[in-house]
This record gives structure tokens, sequence and C-alpha cells, in this order.
């Protein structure tokens, strides 16, 4: 009986490693993927913290404008002396027709000019002023409630425009603009 003895198969004589060069590269590409997924998630983090800071700042533009709205609609606000005269020390926030047309430049256009107790009034983390562009203007009959209150029989407006600056905790800033009636009479 013969005793068939098995040869082992013989490794190559030069082994080149490209087992190890390939898992090498398939880590590095991964760790790649990774990183780039962390830095995604990152970004979409602050882009949607951004937004919250924009959102309270238009909401605070917004809640100045109703604020201006309920001011001119309280009494007689709507006839206030700063309507007629510009006065930077008693009612920096009320301007007359045309007053701000009147000013400096840069400080006639909201977007550009600085915002401060000469020129606004602070509600919260907002401000806002008010221009009247017309009064006594005529309007067509109707039976609609303007300024919150109802005609009957009173035909005459006051036209002001409310501008709003809202700021957020950032410094996210936005702007509202409203033009708004009240009955003159």
């Amino acid at each position: 009986m013969r005793l068939h003895q098995h040869k082992r198969p013989q490794a190559p004589k030069r082994q080149r490693g490209i087992t190890l060069i390939t898992t090498a590269v398939m880590l590095i590409l991964v760790m790649i993927l990774g990183v780039s997924a962390v830095s995604l998630s990152r970004s979409e983090f602050r882009l949607a913290g951004n937004m919250q800071f924009r959102n309270a700042a238009l909401n605070d533009a917004e809640a100045a404008v109703i604020s201006a709205e309920r001011w001119l609609t309280t009494g007689t606000n709507y006839l206030n002396a700063g309507f007629t005269t510009y006065d930077s020390a008693g009612t920096p926030h009320l301007f007359p027709a045309n007053a701000m047309a009147a000013l400096t430049p840069p400080d006639n256009d909201p977007l550009t000019m600085t915002w401060g107790n000469d020129n606004s009034l602070a509600v919260g983390n907002s401000r806002y002023f008010i221009e009247q562009l017309a009064s006594n203007k005529k309007l067509i009959p109707t039976s609609l409630n303007v300024g919150g209150r109802a005609a009957a029989g009173c035909n005459q407006v006051n036209i002001y425009r409310i501008v709003t600056r809202g700021e957020s905790a950032r410094g996210t800033t936005r702007f509202v603009q409203s033009v708004y009636s009240v009955l003159n009479c």
C-alpha cells in the first residue's frame, strides 16, 4: 500500500498585498463618507437654526405692525401733532407727509437707515415708525369697516405707512411695511 502524500499548495513567491491595499482604500472611502455625512448634518442643523431666528425676527416685526395699528386706532392718536410737524424730541417715531423724503439720505430709507430712539419706537425686539401718507382722503361709499370702525356716513380717511424692523437674538433682521387707513371724522 502506498501512502499518498498530499502536497500543500505553495504560496506565490511574491505576495503583492493587494488585499491589504484594497481594504485600506475601502476604509478610507468609508471614512470620507462618514466625515461628509457629519459635515452635512451640522450644516443642516445650522440652517434650521438660522430659519428659526429668521422666523422669530419676522414675528417680532409683524407684532410691531399690530402694535402700531392698535395705537393709531386708539382714541384720537391718529390726529397726534407728530403727524403735523416732525418732532424728534417728543414723537420721533411719527412723521408727517413727505417728512421722510426731506431727511438727509440714507436716513430716509428704512432698509439702510440707523434705527434708534431718534427715529423709531421700540416694542420688544422690534422698532417701528409711522409716516402719514395722506389726510382727509375721500372713500368710495361702502359698508365695510375701515381701521376697526364702521364708516357710518363718514367717508374720509387718513392713510399711514407703518414700517417695522424685527431683530432676532443672533442679529437676523426682517422688515415689514403696512399701509393703514383710519377714519377721520
